[in-house]
């Protein structure tokens, strides 16, 4: 089937909507401009070693263990993997389509820079983060791409548009760089010792940039053993194969060690689910002038599966921990800090049947707005008994604060207001065609109200429907909602063929995020 649209950014005069592992650019106005494939060799090294790997010669060292191999069950030849019902050897791009559906290389989350000059984007399987700069037109070039220790689930930039905070599924926070060094990944593994070489691993490299600035563990191993005191030929070779062990186990440490600038700022322990940066701004006295200035505080808000949200100090005092907001009794998926002159107001939701407003400065719950209610009211009163919460956005609506908000496999999208006394009210539910993936507003000087974009999973997939109806403008009327498809999209999608069962698992991942528990 063709992969539908799940993402959508509005990134200054561009809108860019991702559809597998493709990342297409639009106009503000809609019209197609142009396409960023996944680098299909990229794809095939992040699924699996390539044949040249595999036919390379085996590493000097004792001798690998023999087993027993049945009839029919040696190994393929040519490098390709054996087909385990007749034993043939399977093409590259039969096992590009043998990878699960949660390890492929989908756009997992894309992000844009406050001035509107770069797009940032998470691909899953190879967990790496893609920084691109556009032309203003959406013509995108890419400038680097970072494979990160650990799988990320969500990104924050800096309101100065110079750091990335990546949020991974291990609990950690780290910092990098958006625009990278220019130190090259060769001159730190010219450090790294030979695994033929007899000589103990060597010490880090001395730049600092050129290795994530996390704590080294424990010192490396040396043997107390030299060729001066021992005496026998079989210790000999076994003092010999063991400084062989060390440098390749050495090597290899250096290869998996990302070569860029990282940096740990802080960590959870559940995994974490949503982060985003929060600032304060405080009137101070300058000098013996006694004249006055404007201090800004920047603070990183993070949520996790156990319920938590956490408030810490922004670099380089990330590891300060300012306070909680606590009330979520299942976890917390989306957070969203209030545009314009409500940055202290903070709304978050995720497995509750309530979006929470928060003051997240002093960590106060300023109230409550129902969601499974208005779900029901959608699907039938018996049909939801649980909800999901997959996109919290706001942005500027009538002259005050909108709210629209994704519930995972509900076909509406639903609009809440943020009033004047920081509480959230319901509007209306706007009805879609389908399964509502994300949303984004784009603003227009004709309307008093932004232009909608939704990416939604279509409810009945057609080869006219599949493609098409997943990427939807709406626009407000005083009728209501006119709801239009984006014409002129690329013809086909993406090389990866799939499944309807696996892409729901993709699209549809926000549920597993919930605790079973012991009555379910």
């Amino acid at each position: 089937m063709v992969l539908p649209y799940h993402l959508v950014k509005v990134c200054g005069n561009a809108v860019f909507a991702a559809r597998g592992s493709d990342i297409h650019s639009f106009t503000s106005t809609l019209e197609y401009v142009s396409t960023w494939k996944y680098p299909a060799q990229q794809r095939e090294e992040s699924n699996g070693p390539s044949a040249e790997a595999q036919d390379s010669p085996a590493p000097e060292g004792p001798p690998a263990k023999r087993r027993r191999v049945e009839p029919g069950q040696g190994p393929a030849s040519n490098g390709h993997r054996a087909d385990s019902a007749n034993g043939q050897p399977k093409s590259k791009k039969a096992a590009l389509y043998d990878v699960p559906a949660n390890e492929r290389p989908f756009v997992q989350g894309l992000y844009a820079t406050t001035d509107g000059r770069h797009l940032v984007a998470i691909t899953g399987s190879d967990k790496t983060i893609w920084v691109f700069e556009h032309d203003g037109a959406g013509n995108l070039k890419q400038l680097s791409q970072r494979a990160m220790p650990k799988r990320p689930c969500s990104l924050a930039l800096t309101p100065d548009n110079r750091t990335i905070l990546s949020a991974d599924k291990f609990g950690d926070v780290y910092s990098l760089p958006l625009l990278p060094s220019t130190t090259t990944a060769a001159t730190a593994l010219s450090s790294a010792p030979t695994p033929s070489g007899s000589e103990p691993p060597l010490a880090e490299p001395k730049s600092r940039s050129e290795t994530p600035s996390t704590p080294t563990t424990t010192a490396a191993f040396k043997p107390q053993a030299d060729e001066l005191t021992v005496h026998t030929k079989r210790n000999l070779k076994a003092l010999e194969n063991q400084k062989i062990s060390l440098g390749r186990r050495a090597l290899q440490e250096q290869l998996n060690r990302p070569q860029f600038e990282l940096t740990l700022l802080l960590g959870h322990v559940s995994m974490l689910t949503a982060i985003c940066v929060g600032t304060t701004t405080t009137t101070t006295t300058e000098g013996n002038g006694g004249g006055e200035g404007r201090k800004v505080r920047e603070y990183i808000i993070t949520a996790d599966r156990d319920e938590h949200i956490r408030v810490s100090r922004g670099i380089p005092q990330a590891h300060v921990i300012e306070g909680f907001c606590l009330g979520h009794e299942d976890f917390v998926s989306r957070l969203c800090v209030a545009p314009g002159g409500k940055d202290k107001i903070l709304i978050s939701g995720g497995g509750d049947d309530y979006l929470f407003v928060w003051d997240w400065v002093r960590g106060q719950l300023l109230g409550k707005a129902g969601v499974l209610e208005h779900v029901k009211g959608v699907v039938g009163q018996e049909a939801a008994s649980k909800v999901a919460v997959t996109r919290v956005f706001a942005c500027r609506w009538e002259a005050g604060t909108g709210v629209f908000v994704v519930v995972e496999r509900i076909p509406a999208l639903f609009r809440y207001e943020l009033l004047s006394d920081n509480t959230l009210h319901h509007r209306e539910t706007i009805p879609l065609p389908g399964n509502p993936l994300d949303v984004e507003a784009i603003e227009t000087s004709s309307a008093a109200t932004p232009r909608l974009l939704v990416a939604l999973y279509p409810s009945e997939a057609t080869e006219d429907n599949s493609t098409s109806s997943s990427l939807m403008a709406l626009d407000k009327e005083e009728a209501g909602w006119r709801q239009s498809k984006v014409e002129n999209l690329p013809a086909g999608g993406s090389d990866i063929n799939i499944g309807e069962t696996e892409l729901q698992k993709i699209l549809y991942s926000t549920e597993s995020l919930r605790k079973l528990s012991d009555f379910d």
